[in-house]
């Protein structure tokens, strides 16, 4: 009976120390079952109606160029990071592996801009896949880098990132390979978004909010409206992705790419603090 009070108390604790983070949770699980549930459409305008191809790929072309410099120079500073810090935080070699991976989604779409028609992810199952796996490693490797920094236990900080990737990997197949459903990218992508790479987000951007408010330093802060913004365009692509309601895709498309921008900031303000021992 005591075990179950102190179970009991120290599950309010955590409930109440953390409340932002389940309402936060809870929102997404409830805006998530309505998108898959009613799947919204509309008529799109001309100027970026793909059956009209009139200013489609040149989008495509140049929110894909501009998402993958971010996301380099993203990389880039982390890997610099690393080299300068004496090689020791894995966390900031794992991140920058990562992002790096995560750019070849946004190099295809620079290659799709140009017309090329291998780079188009929607081609075929197997193109997705080519085009998209690195969204799972990039999901693995932020969480490792996330616990890697929270947890001392070495399995609690790799277990989770090896089940994250490992789930990744065999659904992604199974999906887009064997699941014989009518629209396999779209039934294995809605499942991925919503199950992992959604929630790994938000809860990056909560860990981040808890880091910045403790320490009261503005690196955090920013990388939390980063990760934060992460979070709800991708939960935007999933209504908005048809081929009718395109221009709105654009849109979150672009808010995505403002998202990376307090994510560069954030990394480079959090080592400038970090030196100066803020």
């Amino acid at each position: 009976m005591v075990m179950q009070e102190w179970i009991l108390a120290d599950l309010k604790k955590i409930l109440k120390d953390n409340i932002l983070y389940f309402i936060g949770i809870g929102l997404i699980i409830a805006l998530c079952i309505v998108v898959l549930l009613i799947k919204p459409h509309a008529s799109a305008p001309d100027i970026l109606n793909p059956a009209l191809g009139n200013y489609y790929n040149l989008v495509t072309f140049g929110l894909g160029l501009d998402s993958t410099i971010l996301i380099w120079l993203i990389a880039s500073f982390l890997l610099y990071r690393w080299f300068k810090g004496g090689r020791s935080n894995t966390s900031l070699l794992v991140w920058s592996l990562g992002f790096l991976i995560y750019s070849v989604t946004f190099f295809a779409h620079i290659l799709k801009g140009w017309g090329i028609p291998w780079a188009n992810e929607n081609a075929s199952p197997g193109n997705f896949f080519l085009w998209r796996f690195g969204m799972i490693l990039w999901a693995g490797g932020s969480l490792y880098g996330i616990l890697r920094i929270l947890v001392k236990d070495k399995k609690t900080q790799i277990l989770p990132a090896i089940a994250v990737i490992c789930l990744g990997f065999i659904w992604f197949i199974y999906g887009l390979f064997f699941s014989g459903d009518a629209n396999p990218i779209e039934y294995t992508m809605y499942t991925f978004l919503f199950a992992i790479w959604i929630p790994i987000c938000f809860s990056i951007s909560y860990i981040f909010f808890l880091y910045g408010r403790r320490s009261k330093s503005s690196g955090p802060k920013i990388l939390f409206s980063g990760y934060l913004g992460l979070t709800i365009t991708y939960m935007g692509w999933a209504p908005w992705h048809f081929s009718e309601v395109i221009y709105f895709y654009f849109v979150w498309y672009f808010l995505f790419l403002l998202s990376l921008v307090p994510i560069l900031i954030g990394f480079i303000l959090l080592s400038k603090e970090s030196e100066s021992g803020k």
